[in-house]
């Protein structure tokens, strides 16, 4: 008698192991979803109203670079897109590249510090981007604060490059971790 109720009890914790396991890889299947999800909107949307000022500032007031709305306060591991708008004037080509790097960093008390590693905080199009004459285009620059970066706000320059020579002034974006 003891051995069929023994070999029940298995065949049932077995059938229970089973179940929790399926619920576990069913629940770590959607989590991955979701993450590949959000790293597909955080890849570069702009929102609208980023969008919409830079419609302003390229075809409104004809600025061959702009960057609206450049300064952001982002906690420690978070992330921020910033928009910057290239127009092309005429008569320097509709090849366009662009270069982020970092300016300077400054502490909660306004002084100079140097910071190393900021490069791996930026992802933005490395890759030509082709524009015609009288066109605009819409890039996005993510910015990534990682956990361990220190307080203060860390200054950016875009440069907008065509043919080697640069276009349009030099922007700043801000980022201030707190």
């Amino acid at each position: 008698m003891m051995n069929k109720k023994a070999a029940i009890g298995l065949s049932i914790n077995t059938l229970v192991v089973v179940i929790i396991s399926l619920v576990v890889l069913a629940g770590g299947i959607t989590l991955l979803y979701k993450f590949i999800g959000g790293a597909e909107e955080i890849k570069g949307e702009l929102d609208a109203k980023t969008k919409t000022e830079l419609e302003r500032l390229l075809v409104d007031q004809g600025k061959p670079v702009a960057l609206p709305l450049h300064v952001a306060y982002v906690n420690r591991g978070e992330q921020h897109v910033f928009g910057i708008g290239i127009l092309n004037i005429g008569g320097v080509g509709d090849k366009f590249n662009i270069e982020v790097g970092l300016s300077k960093v400054l502490d909660e008390t306004e002084s100079q510090v140097s910071v190393s590693g900021t490069d791996t905080w930026l992802l933005f199009n490395t890759k030509s981007i082709k524009i015609l004459e009288g066109e605009h285009v819409s890039e996005s620059i993510l910015v990534n604060v990682p956990k361990t970066a220190p307080n203060g706000q860390y200054i950016f320059s875009v440069k907008i490059f065509s043919d080697s020579k640069q276009y349009g002034n030099t922007q700043k974006f801000y980022v201030n971790v707190k």
